[in-house]
């Protein structure tokens, strides 16, 4: 069974840039969702230039009433050459709005995903959208992307009939 459209949906929320400027990721809605994976992937940088992710959480993909989503306590992530790299890390911490992997992760490849139940947002005050920003990384060139990858849909269908998770 393909999962695509039934399982899952894949939202572009920062395109493939350069990174030492720092990017603010486009909004998503978990409306229709139980939750997302967030995953970021980028090339490899210069020694201390090391990357910071934030996620961010608004009551609607306008970004309305945006504020930080403190609610991220692991994450994974493969660092090095990525073609040679098979296993994935858990890193754990306190509960915190950013990921902010140490050295080497700026000489390095890395992809980094964590997951962010819906439930998990302040529903009660009508937050429902979730984005990833970026921080500058510094003065030098270091390309990353992120994508998001909601899951659980309330209603499965094919992926031409997915609710538009762009738009409120």
């Amino acid at each position: 069974m393909n999962p695509f459209g039934r399982l899952i949906d894949i939202i572009p929320v920062i395109a493939p840039l350069d990174l030492q400027t720092a990017r603010s990721g486009d909004y998503v809605s978990l409306k229709n969702w139980q939750g997302a994976l967030v995953v970021i992937f980028k090339g490899a940088g210069t020694d201390g230039d090391d990357p910071t992710f934030t996620l961010q959480q608004a009551s609607a993909v306008a970004g309305t009433g945006a504020k930080d989503a403190a609610i991220i306590t692991e994450y994974w992530e493969k660092e090095g050459t990525l073609t040679a790299v098979g296993t994935w890390t858990r890193v754990t911490q306190a509960a915190a709005t950013s990921i902010a992997p140490g050295d080497p992760s700026a000489q390095s490849q890395a992809v980094y995903v964590f997951d962010v139940p819906a439930d998990r947002l302040d529903v009660d005050n009508g937050f429902d959208c979730i984005t990833v920003n970026s921080g500058d990384t510094g003065n030098n060139a270091q390309l990353g992307c992120a994508f998001i990858i909601l899951y659980g849909p309330r209603y499965a269908t094919a992926p031409a009939n997915l609710p538009n998770a762009i738009a409120d």
